[in-house]
């Protein structure tokens, strides 16, 4: 009896699992209506979420629109099914570490969306992918909003923008274009009519149009730091969260039309048909691998500071207080750009002295001040010393920045990542990225990112600590305080006590160090052209 009785109990919840899986499959499936018609998802597998892809917001940036600002989306008949992603834009197609779109095209202006698959309104998070400003997808696995959007009941949005030379080229004829006279800023043009179409339709998706946080990593923060600054894109976001975006690397307009001129020349472009020559070619041509120009202090494309879209830098802007004044998450990871170093054999046996070389070669005259701020000691390897000092210069001077200037304007909460346990601890450290599955939930993703990180005794040992991040996520998108019960408190960043979060297991929260005060004022004090003053960084600036 006292079997059949398990039994019984057993069989009741599985049938209520199932029956509440059907429910939810049944949910998903309801048409949802849009400006441009309707559309119906699907059950995200695995959680209870609502899953809708592939979803246009804008016409497809082909022929005549081709380097134009967006336009609203094709109203369409019928009922559209959302079920799988739609292609990424027109990018090469590297092995990435987040994971691989299944198709590219210049038709690429297209949002996914999951929800909690049960009725209500629940706070929004549109993220901006990284990449460069030349690669990404808002379909990339590691992207997946399923978890958190289950979890947290919260709407997660991920948006698709154009890439590379499509969308950043700047030139003096698409300014004279152009309704608002912006140029080189395609791109995050994009951006913002992807928040347009989710203020104007994410309600009937169960989203709150009034509770909007736009968040995004690396291109994808310094995206979030210029839609902050940009007159256009007013009203659309509430709460705003960059993750490892040095919002110092925009492009001065007459670099921008400099190097777009010599871009469009390489393709036989020139003169009085400049931009009919452009358009005319194809979807080939504008993704040829791109130099990256880090060690001379930029990438490779990156938002132009027209005069129209960015009135200014974005770090200066905010300075002068010219910026949406919304609750703000700041971040960083400790070692951002180990990442990029582990294709360069043998830099762990580096020498002090070769270390010592490298940044005479990259800092010029700068480097006495530098090294007389960092001592060996402090770092395992002494390439490590150099690492500081690049995570320093891109990456926490610039968060430092922001949060300095906000101060008294909006709430400002600043962390750095800290997480190590992968399997090459030494080797990539808490590297640029490694906080995105934390966030959303995706440390067990099949993708490469996971794959180099960890095995699964420390994901499962991880796992806690995702869970905290994603909870302060979720309350930040939903009060603008990332505080909530249970969870280890974060206040607001001061000026007096210049506090940080440092995630970590545990995590802690302190201040700045005298020393560490003293290296973001050395750096926040000089452009990273007068810090990259040395023969290599000229050398590197100049191919």
């Amino acid at each position: 009896m006292k079997r059949r009785g398990l039994m019984m109990v057993a069989l009741g919840l599985a049938l209520a699992i199932w029956s509440s899986e059907l429910l939810a499959g049944d949910f998903c499936a309801e048409p949802v209506s849009t400006r441009q018609g309707s559309f119906s998802g699907g059950q995200a597998p695995d959680f209870s979420s609502c899953a809708y892809k592939g979803i246009p917001f804008a016409q497809a940036p082909v022929g005549e629109l081709r380097f134009a600002r967006p336009l609203p989306p094709l109203s369409h008949q019928g009922v559209v099914q959302a079920l799988k992603f739609g292609p990424a834009c027109p990018q090469v197609e590297d092995i990435t570490l987040g994971g691989k779109a299944a198709s590219y095209s210049e038709d690429c202006l297209n949002l996914n969306i999951w929800r909690p698959a049960k009725p209500g309104s629940f706070p929004v998070m549109v993220w901006i992918y990284g990449g460069g400003f030349s690669g990404g997808s808002g379909s990339f696995d590691i992207y997946n909003g399923a978890h958190l959007s289950s979890r947290e009941d919260l709407v997660i949005v991920t948006i698709n923008y154009r890439l590379g030379a499509l969308g950043f080229l700047a030139l003096p004829e698409l300014k004279s274009e152009d309704r608002n006279l912006s140029t080189g800023n395609m791109g995050i043009l994009d951006q913002v009519r992807g928040l347009e179409w989710v203020r104007d339709n994410i309600a009937a998706f169960g989203g709150d149009p009034g509770n909007i946080t736009v968040f995004g990593q690396s291109a994808g923060a310094m995206s979030v730091c210029a839609l902050l600054a940009s007159p256009e894109s007013k009203g659309l976001f509430q709460r705003a969260m960059m993750m490892s975006g040095p919002c110092r690397l925009m492009t001065p307009l007459e670099d921008g039309y400099e190097k777009s001129l010599k871009f469009a020349r390489s393709l036989g472009c020139d003169g009085p048909e400049i931009l009919k020559c452009l358009r005319s070619k194809p979807m080939a041509d504008f993704v040829k691998k791109a130099p990256n120009d880090m060690f001379a202090g930029g990438t490779a494309w990156s938002p132009t500071v027209d005069g129209s879209f960015l009135k200014g830098m974005p770090v200066e802007l905010i300075q002068q207080g010219q910026y949406h004044k919304v609750p703000v998450i700041i971040g960083t990871t400790r070692d951002e750009l180990r990442i990029y170093t582990m294709s360069i054999p043998g830099l762990g046996l580096w020498s002090r002295a070769s270390v010592n070389s490298l940044i005479k070669l990259l800092t010029g005259n700068n480097a006495p001040a530098l090294m007389a701020m960092y001592d060996y000691k402090e770092f395992r390897r002494p390439i490590d010393l150099a690492f500081a000092f690049a995570n320093q210069m891109a990456f926490d001077t610039p968060a430092f920045l922001m949060a300095q200037a906000m101060l008294g304007n909006n709430p400002v909460y600043w962390y750095r990542f800290d997480w190590d346990e992968t399997r090459m601890p030494h080797k990539v450290g808490a590297m640029h990225g490694i906080d995105v599955p934390f966030v959303f939930g995706a440390l067990k993703a099949d993708t490469e990112l996971i794959k180099l990180l960890a095995s699964k005794k420390t994901v499962k040992k991880a796992t806690p600590l995702g869970y905290t991040m994603m909870r302060y996520a979720a309350n930040f998108a939903r009060t603008g305080n990332p505080n909530g019960e249970g969870q280890p408190p974060w206040p607001a960043y001061t000026s007096e006590k210049k506090e940080r979060l440092y995630i970590d297991n545990p995590i802690t929260f302190r201040p700045l160090s005298e020393k560490e005060l003293e290296r973001y004022q050395w750096f926040a004090a000089r452009s990273l052209e007068d810090i990259m003053a040395g023969k290599l960084s000229k050398t590197l600036k100049s191919k």
